[in-house]
Formats: structure tokens, sequence, C-alpha cells
């Protein structure tokens, strides 16, 4: 298709400033949301959205909701980021009572979640969201019966899902759905057809796909750690489920330590050391996430303060500007809350600065709750501080 086509504006044009086309779709929505995305990932998901109004809609919105985010004064763009999100809500529903496209129905669900993320809606983020799993589940089974390895945009949806979930899984409000062994058995099997799960690092994700068990699973035991600690009633429970939990973070440390160098596409060679410096930069997140919140060790342990160093360092090499940073929402997050050194924190609030401006609202939310953490002054734990406070998290 064309990268000048020009899309078929919806009902609500007359909101429009200007005509979107393919391409301003392409790089202002698509690209600053998954920055190292191939070219064919944004080229599947935009001719869906031709063939689908629910989905270009869904798109739309999220468009517009990027561009009020960089707008000084959002005039009447709110009301019509709400007509094209209804709109792609009324023809999600319609489709899936009508049997629509599977994968349209698909990609609108995670198009809406994505933008619920952005806007902070985070209760209808998982709402969509498990509706996403759903969908997925019962495809992924119907392709592993009948022999076949999967449509490539099944595999972008799974890809793209799991770096929802598996973000959302490191809070303490969400189970990750990669814990579910019969979705996880079913994603393997058509990754591995495909050879999608042999070591590369993922342009979607931002790290090897092999990652993301490991991250569902720190999540899982970070929030095993938490509901441990607000249950202290049966102490010889307690000393066995501890000792259970500290056999599992080494042997998750061994499995990080284990995983193999990540390789690189060749036809995608100049984003090699981007994408190195972003898997990096996760590894030393999973670790600083089992370190600190599942092993439970002091934020001022030598072993924490490596594992901010190792984040700093990979992050600092990418320049502020860099889109990249837009992947790296919980590595700069991680960081920040566990050090109180005011020169890091100094970086690592410029570097989230930079990334609100581009009009990524989950940094702006991001950035604001830090904030709120230093000023505290809290002893506590980020986790435990958020959910003494009630505050929710999704960093995506």
């Amino acid at each position: 298709m064309p990268g000048n086509q020009v899309i078929p504006l919806p009902l609500h044009s007359s909101a429009i400033q200007s005509r979107l086309s393919i391409q301003s779709i392409l790089s202002e929505t698509t690209t600053m949301i998954f920055p190292l995305a191939s070219r064919s990932f944004s080229d599947r998901l935009v001719a869906s959205a031709m063939e689908t109004p629910h989905l270009l809609y869904a798109l739309l919105a999220t468009s517009d909701s990027h561009a009020r985010r960089r707008m000084t004064s959002a005039g009447d763009t709110d009301d019509t980021v709400l007509r094209f999100t209804n709109d792609a809500i009324a023809g999600l529903r319609a489709a899936l009572a009508n049997g629509g496209n599977a994968h349209g129905t698909a990609m609108t669900a995670m198009a809406l979640c994505t933008n619920d993320v952005c806007n902070g809606n985070l209760d209808v983020f998982r709402m969509h969201l498990e509706g996403v799993r759903g969908m997925l589940l019962s495809r992924m089974n119907r392709n592993r019966s009948g022999g076949g390895g999967g449509d490539l945009l099944d595999i972008y949806l799974f890809k793209w899902f799991a770096a929802l979930d598996v973000s959302a899984g490191l809070s303490l409000f969400h189970k990750s759905s990669l814990l579910d062994s019969q979705l996880y058995r079913s994603c393997r099997h058509i990754l591995d057809i495909r050879s999608e799960n042999n070591g590369y690092v993922d342009d979607i994700c931002g790290y090897s796909l092999k990652l993301l068990p490991i991250l569902a699973k720190i999540g899982e035991l970070a929030r095993l750690r938490y509901n441990l600690s607000m249950n202290t009633d049966d102490t010889a429970a307690l000393i066995t489920k501890d000792l259970e939990i500290d056999y599992e973070v080494e042997a998750i440390e061994t499995k990080i330590k284990a995983l193999p160098q990540p390789s690189y596409r060749q036809e995608r060679s100049q984003l090699a050391d981007e994408l190195k410096l972003s898997h990096s930069a996760f590894i030393h997140t999973a670790l600083i996430h089992l370190h600190r919140r599942v092993q439970l060790l002091s934020k001022d342990h030598e072993t924490v303060r490596t594992d901010v160093r190792n984040i700093l360092e990979a992050v600092s090499k990418l320049p502020d500007s860099s889109t990249t940073n837009i992947l790296l929402l919980w590595p700069i997050f991680s960081a920040g809350c566990e050090t109180d050194d005011i020169t890091e924190r100094a970086i690592i609030d410029e570097r989230m600065s930079h990334m609100q401006s581009l009009g990524m609202g989950n940094f702006t939310r991001a950035r604001n709750v830090l904030n709120r953490i230093w000023s505290s002054g809290t002893y506590l734990r980020w986790d435990v501080y958020l959910a003494e406070s009630g505050v929710d998290l999704v960093l995506f």
C-alpha cells in the first residue's frame, strides 16, 4: 500500500485540523508507541485499519490523544478523542456480536488498551486487556490444533499484548496472563514455528522474548511477598513460604544470567545498538525488582546500587531525545525508585521530561508519581508506598 495514500476520514472529520494520512499514523502514532518496530508491523496495522472502521477509530483516538498531550491548549480535542473512542468501542462490540474479523477486533482492543494506559484509564485498560487475552487464546489454540504456525499478525498481537501485560504485571495490581500455562504454551508454539523465540531482541517489547516469562514470574513473586507481609498471623507458614521464595529467587537469577547474548536481525543492523541497550536495561530491571521487592534487600545494599548503576549506564548511552527511551519507562522508573542520589535523580527526571514533551502521557504520570515518592522522604519500597497511598500504576 503506498505510504502517501490518504485515509478516508470518518464521521468526525470536522474536528480534525488536517487530513490524517497513512504516513501520519505511522510516524505520529505507531512509531511513537513502538519506536523500534519493523515497518511490516506498521504496514499490517494500518492496512487492517483501512479495512476495519472500528480499528481506524481506535487509532485516530490514540493519535488525537497523543497530539492533545503535545498541545498547550486542548481546545475541542477532548471531545474528538471521546467520540473516536466511543465509535471504536461501539464498532468493536458489534464486531464481537456478529463474529467479525478476528484480527481487526483484537487489534482494536489492543489499540484501546494502549490508549487507556497512556491516558491513565487503568480499570478500563484491564477490561480490554482481558478481552484480548481471550481472543488470543482462542485463536492460538485454533491454530495449534490445526497444525498451523499462525499469521504474522498473530505474532504481532501476542508481542503487543505481552508487552502491556508484563508491564502491568510488574505492579502490585495485575497478575500477568503469561503465567497462564495454556496461553504461554500456545504462544511459544507459534513463536517457535516462526523462529521468533530464538534469542533476538524483540523490536516491539524492547528485550528478548525469553525474558517475558521471567518478568511475569518476578511480578507474581513480588505480589506474593507483599501479601505475605500483610498477613503475619501464621508464623510457621510464613517461614516456609519465605524459604520457598528464597529458593525461587536463586533459580530466577540463574535463569537471567544464563540467557544467551541477544541476536540482531541483519536487516535491522542499524538499530542493533539501541536494541542492545534496551535489552540490557530490562535485564537489570528484572534484577532490581528481584533483589528489592522479592529478596527484600535494602535500597542502599550494594547489589541494589549496582542494579541502579547498570540501568542508568544502559539508558545514558542513548541520547535524551531518542525515542527508544519510550520503551524504557519501567527501567527508568525502577532506577528512580531505588536511588537517593541527587545526581542520579536529576538524570532520571530529565530523561522523563524529554519523553513527556513528546506527548507520552505514561511518562507524565510516572514522573509525577516518582517526584511524589522523592518528596515524601518515605523509607517504604515504592510498591508498598503506592499501595498505602491508593495509587494504581501501569507503566508502558
